[in-house]
């Protein structure tokens, strides 16, 4: 560590004497040759620092927009190159005639649905009651008609049994009494017709009462049944009867929704406000022609992307545009997102004003070169300018105002050791300076300098790594 201070010690006094040998032969320039070299005064102002790029213009947002769907026919196409669309806004159209006929078979489909859970769920009207309480009505009076036969067909069969009892009676009593067997016979013929006389009445009403029976029974049977089927309609619906009917009014309200689905994309819609930049297909041509892509593509992206966004109509946004470019690696860690860039369009002899938005964190390597994709974006972008349009970036990295500034070729570095030759009454003394931002347009000097002082620019490049003053090579003596 002593060596090592020694050594720096002595390299710093070496510069020193060579600082003191330069001055001295700076004061002591022959007149010619002070008279020949170049100066520059100091100044005060700004000094500002750029990095460099070039690219080309583009819109922030461009979408390309296609049919969904099925697409088809183009029918209409509603707008030209050039047009400013509002987001929603009709582009274009292909023929509708099959989507609006699935479209009206869904909608009947789920009317049909509908009729269906209300027949189910409704309740009995007015009229419909009434209805069934006459059914029920008629029903009880079938009965008691039906019982009034039966107790009319009983009655008969007593009536009958009675008489054809007696008139039995009679021609027995005819036969007993009967003396001569030519009576006796007579008698006992009109005794056994007699006997089949009240067999064939009697077996007569006793039919007509099982009659009578059957049809009271068919009555109420009938009552029964219509008593039952009133109160059945009385009832409310069955959930598992609901519950059907909702899942088939849902099933048809999918179906209205697709089919209505399908009939908006026959008409193409701006899914943003912005300007149409492209049109691919043509009236009578199939919606797919010419569209590569059928998704909607935003060029967000920080990176500097050659690639073209395609579709049957592409939308650009022109209100925000923007300049995508590479920096070099040198240069990525002086731009910041915010600082101020200027652009320029070398075509239209125009300048704009834009804002550093983005830089990658990615590089990219190009032919062994490092660089980094930023994009910068247009503060107030004029009407005049066209997408593709070659743009030159100018980044502002660095900016100090109200300070005293020299050309940098009026600098000469050794190590941290800044000088510059200050001429004063026709002669050059060279001058320690510090300095502080290295601008395009010169040097920031903190100290060392006065606004007025003329100082030498440098006329010669010392490639060996040292500086050269004015009228020797005591510079490239200190650098060997």
């Amino acid at each position: 560590m002593k060596r090592k201070s020694v050594l720096i010690n002595a390299g710093l006094a070496l510069v020193l004497v060579a600082i003191a040998a330069g001055s001295v032969v700076a004061v002591n320039s022959s007149p010619a040759t002070t008279a020949t070299t170049p100066t520059a005064t100091v100044a005060r102002g700004t000094v500002t620092k750029t990095v460099s790029a070039s690219g080309n213009l583009s819109a922030k947002t461009t979408i390309g927009v296609d049919f969904s769907g099925s697409g088809g026919t183009v029918t209409a196409i509603d707008v030209k190159v050039g047009d400013t669309v509002t987001a929603g806004q009709a582009l274009a159209k292909v023929d509708d005639t099959s989507a609006k006929q699935s479209l009206a078979t869904a909608t009947a489909s789920l009317l049909a649905a509908k009729a269906q859970k209300s027949t189910t769920t409704q309740a009995l009207t007015s009229q419909e009651k009434a209805r069934n309480q006459a059914q029920i009505r008629s029903a009880q009076v079938s009965v008691t008609n039906a019982s009034t036969s039966v107790k009319q067909a009983q009655a008969t069969y007593s009536r009958d049994k009675k008489n054809q009892d007696a008139l039995v009676k009679s021609a027995q009593s005819t036969y007993d009494n009967a003396g001569d067997p030519t009576a006796k016979a007579n008698a006992k013929a009109a005794l056994t017709q007699a006997q089949n006389t009240r067999a064939s009445t009697l077996l007569r009403d006793s039919q007509q009462i099982e009659t009578a029976r059957g049809q009271l029974n068919s009555a109420q049977a009938a009552l029964s049944t219509t008593k039952a089927s009133n109160a059945v309609d009385a009832q409310p619906a069955r959930s598992g009867s609901v519950k059907s009917a909702d899942a088939q009014i849902a099933s048809a309200e999918v179906q209205v929704e697709q089919a209505q689905t399908t009939l908006d994309q026959t008409t193409l819609r701006a899914p943003i406000g912005g300007t149409v930049v492209s049109i691919s297909g043509t009236v009578g041509g199939s919606s797919t022609a010419g569209a590569a892509s059928s998704s909607a593509t935003s060029s967000t992206s920080s990176s500097s992307t050659s690639s073209t966004t395609t579709g049957f109509i592409v939308l650009s946004d022109l209100s925000e545009l923007e300049v995508s470019t590479y920096v070099a690696e040198a240069d990525a860690g002086n731009v910041e997102v915010g600082q101020h860039a200027t652009v320029t369009f070398p075509a239209l002899n125009e300048t704009a004003a834009g804002t550093l938005a983005s830089i990658d964190l990615m590089s990219t390597v190009s032919n062994n070169v490092v660089e980094y994709g930023v994009t910068v974006t247009l503060d107030d972008p004029s009407s005049g300018l066209r997408l593709g349009q070659t743009a030159s970036v100018s980044i502002t990295v660095g900016s100090k105002a109200d300070v005293l500034y020299v050309p940098s070729s009026a600098i000469t570095k050794v190590g941290n050791l800044s000088t510059v030759v200050v001429r004063k009454d026709g002669g050059d003394t060279t001058t320690r300076v510090e300095t502080g931002l290295v601008g395009d347009n010169g040097t920031e000097i903190t100290s060392g300098l006065s606004e007025g002082d003329a100082v030498v620019l440098s006329t010669s490049t010392d490639s060996g790594g040292g500086f050269t003053f004015p009228g020797g090579g005591l510079g490239r003596g200190l650098g060997q």
